[in-house]
């Protein structure tokens, strides 16, 4: 006798083994992504740090609070429209003062709404977000 097919037996041992690799592959492949999210905040924040760097190399002062409205005051300095238009984090800085400033990314959406990223005049990293 010829048989062609698979049994019900094997077709739920091949489910069963992929609904365990797709509980252990799902929650790793979305805090890949939400590194790769960070990577790019921490990029955009230390444009942010150069622009505002260079901005105090002529005014010897930090910038005025910035917001994503208003991160286009550096726009002579780096081009900003891709830090603006990002659709996972919202960037800011504080009011500067002569020697000090601290840019903030912080997430918009997913898991880690309202978490944050954080970026001194000296690169030195922190925020509340728990990937950082």
């Amino acid at each position: 006798m010829n048989k062609k097919g698979f049994t019900l037996i094997e077709l739920l041992i091949v489910i069963i083994v992929i609904g365990i690799l797709a509980t252990v592959a799902v929650p790793q492949y979305l805090k890949a992504t939400e590194r790769a999210k960070i990577a790019k905040a921490k990029t955009a924040l230390g444009l942010i740090a150069n622009a505002e760097k260079m901005y105090r190399g002529e005014k010897d002062i930090y910038t005025t609070a910035l917001t994503n409205a208003t991160l286009t005051n550096l726009e002579p300095y780096i081009e900003m429209t891709q830090i603006i238009a990002d659709p996972d984090w919202d960037y800011s800085t504080n009011a500067g003062t002569a020697s000090a400033f601290t840019a903030t990314a912080t997430r918009v959406g997913g898991n880690y709404n309202n978490q944050t990223i954080t970026m001194d005049q000296d690169g030195a990293i922190a925020g509340t977000h728990a990937l950082k």
